[in-house]
């Protein structure tokens, strides 16, 4: 049985940060674990929102967010090297130019600031030789936007909790989409459905299984750990004015013997 079970973030700011509070809910479907001999595929989605930010903009102040940086549990795997990637500048001039395999996701977005409510969507790709992926934003109004935000993957060694950092800068274009305005993305979701590799339309095996783009390979204490730190600038110049932590739980079961 497929099962999604929801993970709320915990955040913490210090006292003179912004007045909006991140939060964010996170699926892992299914939960039950793999293991490292046979590694469970599995989809993740990902909604980051603030509830509001009535408490920032009724003060006339903007904010947006600027670099963010997030940690994935050890027992995830990921074959991403593996599969097709697409270089950031080719997402950016045509995504259709892109190998149709190195598509790993789609979603949307929301973007407040003064004066300015955009919607726009998300599709994200594997970039090539398992260095991260990106994801390019579109919208269409009020505002004509085409950006892309690359995320650079690398696995930590030492690090006891966790296997994989994924880091991001938001271009300044998408900062500040306009003059005079700093844009909050207040809600944010991306799905990355389960996926295995494919060669000439044929699933690859290795050791007679398929091989998953990302993977859980074990639950030793019931969950899976995650964490993000998160800057926001509220100046033009992007200087980073405070930092969100938010750690994650998400349940998990152990493999079916």
């Amino acid at each position: 049985v497929f099962t999604a079970l929801a993970a709320t973030l915990v955040v913490a700011a210090p006292a003179s940060a912004i007045q909006s509070i991140q939060k964010a809910e996170v699926k892992v479907t299914p939960n039950v674990a793999g293991t490292k001999a046979k590694p469970q595929a599995v989809s993740i989605s990902v909604h980051a929102y603030f509830d509001s930010i009535a408490a920032d903009l009724d003060q006339q102040i903007q904010f947006a967010t600027v670099h963010g940086d997030v940690f994935f549990p050890k027992e995830g795997l990921t074959n991403n090297k593996l599969f097709p990637g697409c270089d950031a500048s080719v997402v950016f001039q045509d995504e259709k130019q892109c190998p149709p395999e190195s598509k790993i996701g789609t979603g949307t977005a929301r973007g407040i600031g003064l004066g300015l409510d955009e919607q726009v969507t998300l599709t994200a790709f594997n970039l090539p030789n398992g260095k991260g992926g990106v994801v390019l934003v579109v919208g269409e109004s009020p505002l004509i936007i085409r950006e892309v935000v690359v995320a650079n993957l690398k696995t930590l060694t030492n690090d006891p909790l966790y296997k994989y950092q994924l880091s991001f800068d938001v271009p300044k274009n998408l900062q500040s989409p306009a003059p005079g305005v700093i844009a909050a993305v207040k809600d944010f979701k991306l799905n990355i459905p389960a996926k295995f590799l494919k060669k000439n339309g044929k699933f690859v095996k290795k050791k007679g299984q398929r091989v998953p783009f990302i993977a859980t390979t074990g639950c030793a204490k019931g969950s899976w750990k995650g964490k993000a730190i998160l800057q926001y600038t509220t100046s033009f110049d992007s200087a980073i004015e405070s930092t969100q932590t938010v750690e994650t739980s998400v349940p998990c079961k152990k493999p079916k013997k």
